[in-house]
């Protein structure tokens, strides 16, 4: 038995409540990139590749499902593996042809439920809502709530690049220095607001991303880009 409610980024466990309640107890459940924010059987299986679990000596999500069926994953499958690990520079590692990698980066955001009018918000936002903070790093103030449109355009431009969407979520990909870095931010900041999500990602510890619900303001994030 199959259930997917098609969930944006951030999808929680809680929203298949009805679907686990109803699991029978000789079944196991196999909770694929859940926010587990509610109690789940012991007998559970997890899969992710985020927070505790990221990094590049961690299977990704589909590697771990393809072990946990028996499956070899082929060449297409090892680039999604490749690019949900480390984005284009690791699937520049596997040999990836140019086509290949921008027909999986499209098949992402697509994936993403990203639009055209997305894209084109994208170039906009790089164009007219954008700042050089330093000569490595930019700030952009994202047209749209889907941010890997900006970064794709922006990826081998600087090394580190901090989105802000429309609602205020932040977005961050670069050194996963800085991203431990933001870690012990929102640690902080978690602890008087425990309302707000925080999340990690991609080929840790070398690169990779972070993000929240709450963004930090512009000048705090200079100051840090002067501390690194």
């Amino acid at each position: 038995m199959f259930h997917d409610k098609n969930l944006a980024w951030g999808a929680a466990l809680s929203s298949y409540r009805e679907e686990l309640n109803k699991c029978p107890k000789n079944k196991i459940p196999v909770l694929i990139e859940l926010r587990l924010d509610m109690e789940y059987p012991e007998r559970s299986i997890v899969i992710d590749h985020h927070n505790d679990r990221a990094g590049k000596f961690h299977l990704t999500s589909i590697e771990q499902t393809a072990e946990l069926l028996g499956v070899k994953l082929n060449r297409y499958q090892q680039l999604i593996s490749a690019n949900d690990r480390g984005h284009i520079p690791a699937m520049r590692e596997l040999g990836a042809a140019p086509e290949e990698i921008h027909n999986i980066r499209l098949y992402d955001r697509q994936c993403q439920g990203v639009t055209p009018e997305d894209e084109a918000g994208a170039e906009e936002a790089i164009k007219t809502r954008s700042e050089e903070l330093t000569p490595e790093a930019i700030y952009v103030r994202s047209l749209s709530e889907k941010t890997s449109p900006v970064m794709d355009r922006l990826y081998d431009k600087y090394k580190h690049m901090f989105i802000v969407t429309p609602s205020n979520d932040l977005s961050y990909f670069g050194p996963g220095s800085m991203i431990n870095r933001l870690e012990e931010v929102y640690t902080q900041i978690k602890a008087e607001h425990p309302e707000i999500l925080s999340w990690k990602g991609g080929n840790l510890p070398d690169y990779g991303f972070f993000g929240s619900t709450v963004s930090i303001d512009r000048e705090y994030i200079i100051r840090l880009l002067h501390e690194h």
